[in-house]
């Protein structure tokens, strides 16, 4: 009989209630069995911890985290908080030795993200972080393909993340478009997923040639008090946005590949677009998580030319993660966003039940953030900046 995990989740947001979705369907898994405790929403907004609880069915809400850390009883933490928040409270989360799943990214600058890592590599609990969308079944299955040669030496590598939550500019002035506070706009918002996918399909970026960012909502309303996510505010007061709207990064691999890495928030009638097109000398393979329960592969030579074309591959339980997290487990049920939170929660939880580091661990945020350091540095300078 498999050991019960007792978890909580210091974060009511949006992030927070991702994390908190993942762990009630995290006993789904049929290729190694979980159970789950679910204990405690924190967070300092007590009747949305209370909401969160009740809607995903943990046991209690608190506002007080530091109680929830001296507790002897509870095994994993995640951590879901706005980024200014994070180089506060994982320390201590780290230091009370419980298991620590974080949301991306752990730290605003390559300093913080290097110093949280530096914490989670002397601890002898689980550190992992939530690159989630490497838990699509999709990505999870191309960036195999790839690494098993199915179409050659990589050359080229386009990525992208389009997402329209910032297109409207009476969105309210949350703590995203603020510089200090999110260290950086689109770039490392959701820039940090699509770096990720990037180095997880193509292997690590290099150097980042050229890096182009552009605000081009500069002001926006100020929020309500308490508010979460996206939502437009009435407020006529505004204030100044200073960070990127958009980013453009032409980039190198260590493997000698090139490539390209766009980043909007403001992508009109694109609510949540990330993507990776990859070249090799024998093929290509394309994925959009748009349409993230299929992706597409071209192997040259497989048959005659009159036939020879890409191939669009609907996921199953052929693929990773898949058996796991959908629903139903025939090809073609499909799979989405929602299912790469469940299996990113169940691989965090197996590496607990095993004591086995995640492969997405504090190491691989901090290689992410060294990219997105380089391109701030890049559009600063003008210049090529090699990744340290």
């Amino acid at each position: 009989m498999t050991t019960p995990i007792r978890v909580a989740v210091i974060g009511a947001g949006m992030a927070g209630q991702a994390h908190a979705f993942g762990y009630r369907t995290a006993s789904m898994a049929v290729s190694a069995p979980i159970r789950v405790v679910l204990d405690t929403i924190a967070d300092p907004n007590l009747p949305l911890a209370q909401s969160v609880a009740d809607r995903y069915g943990f046991a209690q809400a608190t506002a007080d985290i530091d109680a929830l850390l001296a507790r002897d009883d509870i095994d994993a933490i995640s951590v879901a908080l706005p980024n200014f928040l994070h180089a506060d409270v994982l320390p201590a989360v780290i230091a009370s030795g419980k298991h620590v799943f974080a949301e991306k990214p752990i730290g605003r600058t390559v300093a913080e993200a290097t110093a949280l890592q530096a914490l989670a590599d002397a601890s002898d609990a689980v550190t992992g972080v939530g690159f989630s969308f490497r838990r699509l079944p999709g990505l999870a299955a191309l960036a195999q393909a790839v690494a098993d040669g199915r179409i050659g030496e990589v050359h080229t590598v386009r990525g992208w993340y389009y997402a329209d939550y910032a297109a409207d500019p009476s969105g309210a002035l949350s703590w995203r478009y603020s510089q200090e506070q999110s260290g950086g706009g689109a770039l490392l918002d959701i820039g940090s997923h699509a770096i990720d996918a990037v180095q997880f399909v193509a292997g690590a970026i290099s150097e980042v040639r050229n890096a182009t960012l552009r605000t081009v909502i500069a002001e926006r309303p100020k929020p309500a008090a308490g508010a979460i996510g996206h939502g437009a505010s009435t407020s006529d007061e505004v204030g100044p946005v200073d960070n990127d709207d958009v980013a453009l990064l032409t980039v190198g691999f260590a493997s000698g590949a090139i490539g390209q890495v766009e980043l909007s928030r403001i992508a009109q009638g694109v609510p949540n677009s990330l993507g990776i097109e990859v070249f090799g000398t024998r093929g290509h393979a394309t994925f959009d998580s748009i349409a993230a329960g299929e992706f597409s592969v071209f192997e040259d030579g497989l048959t005659d030319a009159a036939y020879n074309g890409p191939r669009r591959i609907f996921t199953s339980p052929a693929h990773p993660y898949f058996r796991d997290v959908a629903a139903m487990p025939g090809g073609g049920v499909g799979t989405g966003y929602a299912e790469a939170f469940t299996a990113e929660i169940q691989e965090f939880l197996r590496s607990v039940a095993a004591g086995t580091p995640m492969d997405t661990d504090f190491a691989a945020a901090s290689a992410m953030m060294r990219v997105v350091g380089a391109a701030l540095e890049s559009s600063r300078t003008g210049a090529a900046v090699v990744v340290g």
